[in-house]
């Protein structure tokens, strides 16, 4: 490199912004330094495939990322004659953003174990990543979010002196703990329709009930039914809550719904949408209108079946006060 070349890149560097507020405003000086470059190694995490299932083992892939940049530039006293070693040196102080000799090790407790051991990388410049791979494995019945810890160990150059062409720099270690946030996933929940209650005639305002269950392996938390209608169905009221559904378990979403008038009697389909904690999905539903008569013989149906309920319970307890009555008068015995 010639002497012209060495005293321009001095100059822009002694002119930056950067580097003269630094100079001017603390006057910090480096022994031994030409210059001082002020920054270091930002090391970060991110998960690539953050959803496992309980019960299951597989491979955990990370990208380990070095995102450190150059904070500040200062000026130290150049002595007569170096600009060499100046030159130099200034190539060497930007090393202090290189991390070097890095370990990754993946800490973990119940419920994931980790069957692989820490994973090496000789250097991770500034702006490089590098994949990192960890086989786990998830116990059954683990479920939710789950805190994982990657412990990044590293050398990073904090200081570098040049004399006559040779380059002493000085590393010092560094720890770090970066969270990770696994997802452990069941099965989603599966809706089904069981059954549905309506029966309403045209002009007719009423109560339509579903019953819908769970027919997958997951709870289904936090359930709302949402009912998504067009003519001739007019929502009135269009939401339920249902609560936490088990699997295998039910629960009945009832909704208001008014019927046009110019409705004819006939089966139609509405949609009910299932939203719950992790998702959603949407079930098609057969609604049916019905002519006034099969509504009033509906309705004489549905009294005579309550009537007759009403009367096998009094005949029930008709009989059970009289079998009472029975058993207390064999027990009583004749005074002598």
């Amino acid at each position: 490199m010639q002497n012209h070349q060495i005293q321009s890149i001095l100059l822009i560097l002694l002119l930056a912004p950067g580097a003269a507020s630094l100079a001017e405003g603390g006057g910090v000086q480096f022994a031994g330094d030409h210059y001082k470059v002020q920054g270091g190694p930002k090391i970060d995490v991110s998960v690539i495939n953050p959803v496992f299932s309980p019960g299951t083992g597989g491979t955990l892939r990370l990208i380990l990322a070095n995102d450190g940049v150059v904070e500040g530039l200062v000026p130290g006293a150049v002595p007569p004659g170096s600009e060499e070693d100046a030159a130099q040196e200034m190539l060497e102080e930007f090393r202090c953003l290189e991390a070097a000799n890095l370990r990754a090790d993946l800490l973990a407790a119940a419920p994931v174990r980790v069957l692989s051991g820490p994973v090496q990388i000789d250097r991770l410049g500034p702006g490089e990543t590098s994949p990192l791979e960890f086989e786990i494995e998830i116990e059954e019945g683990a479920e939710g979010p789950i805190l994982l810890s990657l412990q990044v160990e590293y050398e990073h150059q904090t200081d570098v002196s040049v004399s006559g062409g040779g380059a002493s720099p000085l590393y010092l270690p560094t720890i770090l703990q970066l969270d990770l946030i696994l997802s452990v996933e069941g099965e989603p929940p599966a809706f089904k329709l069981i059954s549905t209650r309506s029966g309403l005639s045209p002009g007719e305002e009423g109560e339509i009930s579903l019953v819908l269950g769970n027919a997958g392996k997951a709870t289904a938390r936090n359930c709302t039914a949402r009912l998504v209608a067009a003519p001739p169905f007019i929502p009135v009221s269009n939401i339920s809550r249902l609560g936490d559904i088990p699997p295998g378990g039910t629960a009945v979403a009832r909704f208001e719904v008014a019927v046009e008038g110019s409705a004819r009697a006939g089966e139609y389909r509405v949609g009910c949408e299932m939203i719950h904690d992790g998702g959603g999905s949407t079930l098609s539903i057969p609604l049916s209108v019905v002519s006034p008569e099969e509504s009033r013989l509906h309705s004489g149906r549905l009294i005579g079946a309550l009537l007759l309920a009403a009367a096998l319970a009094a005949l029930w307890h008709l009989r059970s006060r009289m079998k009472g009555l029975s058993r207390s008068r064999r027990t009583l015995r004749p005074r002598r």
